[in-house]
C-alpha cells in the first residue's frame, strides 16, 4: 500500500467512525444501509489484499528487497559523514576505502553489498573519534547496519511465483481503491439530503472523509522541518499525530516537508522523532478546514 493509498484508507475509516457514531441519523434509509455495508466490506477487502502484497515467502513483514534498500540507506547515512571525517583529519588513504555512493550501497550483488556494508562498519569502529566527533553517527547505527547485513544474507528471496502473486495484489489494490472512491463519493451525494435537517452530521462526515462538498480532498496543514544550527531541511523525520483514539504517522520529504490532508478536524498532538535529533512533542495543533491552511516551521536540535 502506498502512502497516498494509506491516507485514503485512513480517511475512509474516519468516515466510517462518524457513520457509526451517528447511526440514528441514517438508520432505516435503505440506500445508506447498503452504502455502509459496501464501505465496511471494501475496507476489509483492502486490508486483506494488502496483507498479500507486503509479506514474503516466509510470511515475514520485510522482503529481501526491503532489507537491501533500508540497509543501503542506513549505510549511506554513515558513509557520508565518514568521508567528511577523513577529509577533516587529512587521511585520504582511509577515505578512498569507503568511497561508496548511495547507489553502490543499494544496488549490487549480494557479495558486493555485504562486503561494502561490512567495510563501512569496520572502518567506523576502527576510528573511535569519528563516533565522538559530532558527525551525527552513533554506535546504534553501526549495529543496525550489521543486523541488516545479517538479515539480508539469511533471508530467502521471494520466489517468482509469489512475486507474481504480490504484483497481482498491487494491481488489485489500485482497483479496490477506485471502488472505495466511488463508495465515498456516494456518501457525498447521499449526505446532501441531510444538509437542511442535520448539517453538523454532514460536515462531520465530509471532514472525516477529508473531502469538501465537491469531493475534493481537504488539506489540513504543511510542516517544515529544519536543523536549528544549520537551517538545513531534514528528511525522514517521523511524526506521529494523535487525537483521542485516532493516530497516523507521516515522514518528511527530502525538502523537509510533511503535508497533511484529509484528517479529522480538531486539536492534534505531534510526536516528532528523527535520527541524531532530540525528540519533541507539540500539543494542540489545530486542523480546521474552515480556516487558512496551517503552516508551521519546526526546528530540531541535535542529540
Amino acid at each position: 500500500m502506498t502512502a497516498k493509498q494509506r491516507i485514503h484508507l485512513e480517511a475512509a475509516e474516519a468516515g466510517l467512525e462518524i457513520l457509526d457514531d451517528n447511526n440514528s441519523v441514517w438508520t432505516g434509509n435503505a440506500a445508506w444501509t447498503a452504502s455502509h455495508t459496501e464501505l465496511v466490506d471494501q475496507i476489509e477487502l483492502i486490508y486483506t489484499t494488502d496483507a498479500i502484497g507486503v509479506t514474503d515467502n516466509t510470511g515475514a513483514a520485510r522482503s529481501k528487497k526491503t532489507i537491501r534498500i533500508d540497509t543501503g540507506a542506513l549505510a549511506n547515512q554513515v558513509c557520508g559523514p565518514l568521508k567528511k571525517f577523513f577529509v577533516d583529519i587529512d587521511d585520504p588513504i582511509q577515505g578512498v576505502t569507503i568511497e561508496f555512493s548511495l547507489s553502490q550501497l543499494t544496488y549490487a550483488s549480494q557479495t558486493n553489498l555485504t562486503a561494502r556494508w561490512k567495510k563501512i562498519v569496520d572502518v567506523a569502529n576502527a576510528n573511535p573519534t569519528f563516533l565522538t566527533g559530532g558527525y551525527g553517527v552513533t554506535s546504534g547505527m553501526l549495529t543496525a547496519i550489521t543486523n541488516g547485513r545479517t538479515d539480508f544474507m539469511t533471508i530467502t528471496p521471494t520466489p517468482k511465483a509469489l512475486r507474481a502473486t504480490k504484483n497481482a495484489a498491487k494491481l488489485s489494490l489500485k482497483t479496490e481503491f477506485k471502488e472505495l472512491k466511488i463508495i465515498v463519493t456516494g456518501f457525498i451525494n447521499l449526505s446532501q439530503s441531510f444538509r437542511a435537517t442535520n448539517l453538523s452530521f454532514v460536515e462531520a462526515l465530509l471532514n472525516a472523509f477529508g473531502l469538501d462538498n465537491s469531493g475534493n480532498r481537504l488539506e489540513n496543514a504543511v510542516f517544515t522541518f529544519r536543523d536549528t544550527a544549520t537551517n538545513v531541511a531534514i528528511d525522514k523525520v517521523k511524526v506521529t499525530f494523535t487525537k483521542g483514539s485516532l493516530t497516523f504517522i507521516q515522514y518528511s520529504t527530502k525538502r523537509g516537508l510533511i503535508t497533511v490532508k484529509g484528517k479529522a478536524q480538531g486539536n492534534w498532538t505531534m510526536l516528532i522523532e528523527a535520527e541524531t535529533y532530540l525528540s519533541q512533542t507539540i500539543t494542540n495543533v489545530a486542523f480546521d478546514p474552515t480556516k487558512p491552511i496551517l503552516k508551521m516551521l519546526i526546528k530540531l536540535v541535535k542529540a
